[in-house]
């Protein structure tokens, strides 16, 4: 065994010379990485098959409506802070990871108040057992926006064995949670129960407590706190944007409608989280080594050709994955098939990573609102006129010109 560990060393030694990479550094982190990953990506696998072909349309559409007007909410909790916490710990600046909760603590209540007046209308209209679920999620919320904050800190440290580790527990105990209130009660209510307070409880735990042995000092960077802000506030366009058309098609297509929607998206999105799985890596590493644009321009030729690889597997392999998991959605496989063309956005980890390194804040702002502006566009649009297939299409545009903007700011404004 030792010699074999000897031979992977001196392999990955040599090929890291040759394609100008830090092997090691990927491959160790790639592997504990790969497992959070796949672990988060098997947690929506599995749930998804439950909500499928345990609940109806009607109830799953009904769950989706609500863990969207929850994500949208989060708008309101500075969700750029992340970016900040990574990069600003990665420098040494350790003091910055509780001076950015307090923030999102604090801005935490904007979406408590979001929340709260869903449900008061909830009330007014009639809409008694919804209002009561948003009632419910509106007092926890603060708690909520920041629960999962652990893993910033973690990435910024580069413990991402910690960070795989944490998140598969969390994982397994969520799944084993919404599936026993699936089975037992089938009622959203309690779904949501599961969901929610769960997360808070594990994740609140780790991202409270659980990192402080991980924080060596309480110097503070101010101006990565005053970035986090900054992005947050560019965010929460695109936020929104990112959430308008599950609200959209509830609206003029109804609960049922969303489910099928959230079903033929699910697949492809997973893989994109599975594609996403160096870019944590890819931050700190940034932030503490003097990266420049044409150290990652030698690497965007190999990018490419794995990111077409996996366009062409989904689609063969879809039709059958439909008819042996969902089956009551393969007349839908087509729109999975057609959304998952825009896969080729993953394209702009690298270039967008680079911004962010150099804290192209303005030009991040431009980039979130611009898109953002045109995702909620073609998504009214797209939805009102031609349904299902309007809201796929509306992704797949807003998708392509995410890749075409962050290249265009990378190549002009970026040394």
């Amino acid at each position: 065994m030792k010699k074999i560990k000897e031979k992977i060393y001196n392999l990955t030694i040599t090929y890291s010379s040759k394609f100008e990479l830090d092997l090691l550094y990927f491959i160790k982190g790639g592997f504990w990485l790969s497992i959070g990953q796949i672990s988060s990506m098997l947690k929506a696998f599995i749930l998804s098959l439950i909500f499928a072909n345990l609940l109806s349309k009607e109830i799953f559409g009904q769950y989706s409506f609500v863990m969207a007007t929850i994500g949208l909410a989060s708008t309101f909790a500075l969700p750029g802070m992340a970016y900040a916490i990574i990069q600003s710990v990665a420098r040494g600046y350790d003091g910055t990871y509780f001076k950015a909760l307090k923030q999102i603590f604090k801005w935490g209540w904007l979406g408590s108040l979001f929340l709260l007046s869903i449900a008061i209308y909830g009330i007014f209209s009639g809409r008694i057992y919804g209002a009561i679920v948003f009632l419910m999620v509106s007092f926890i919320f603060p708690f909520y926006s920041f629960k999962s904050y652990y893993s910033a800190l973690l990435q910024g440290k580069k413990r991402f064995d910690i960070f795989a580790k944490i998140t598969s527990l969390i994982n397994v105990i969520s799944v084993l949670s919404i599936v026993l209130a699936v089975f037992l009660t089938k009622s959203l209510l309690w779904i949501i129960i599961a969901t929610i307070f769960i997360d808070v409880i594990l994740a609140g735990y780790f991202t409270l407590f659980y990192v402080k042995k991980y924080i060596h000092n309480d110097k503070i960077e101010e101006d990565s706190i005053r970035f986090g802000k900054k992005v947050s506030f560019s965010l929460a366009f695109s936020n929104i944007a990112n959430y308008f058309d599950s609200l959209i098609i509830t609206y003029f297509l109804g609960f049922s409608d969303l489910a099928i929607f959230k079903i033929v998206t699910l697949l492809p999105n997973q893989i994109k989280v599975l594609a996403n799985m160096f870019t944590p890596m890819l931050l700190p590493k940034m932030a503490s080594k003097n990266t420049k644009k044409k150290d990652l321009m030698k690497h965007f030729k190999k990018f490419f050709l794995i990111v077409v690889f996996l366009i062409l597997i989904y689609l063969i392999i879809a039709p059958f994955v439909f008819k042996w998991l969902y089956p009551k959605y393969y007349e839908y496989v087509w729109l999975s098939m057609i959304y998952h063309l825009s896969f080729i956005v993953v394209l702009y980890i690298l270039p967008f990573n680079y911004l962010i390194k150099e804290k192209k804040g303005s030009l991040i702002n431009k980039f979130y609102n611009y898109s953002a502006v045109l995702l909620i566009f073609l998504s009214l649009v797209g939805i009102y006129f031609y349904g299902l297939l309007g809201a796929i299409v509306a992704r797949i545009v807003y998708r392509l010109f995410i890749l075409f903007l962050t290249f265009l700011f990378f190549m002009k404004y970026c040394k």
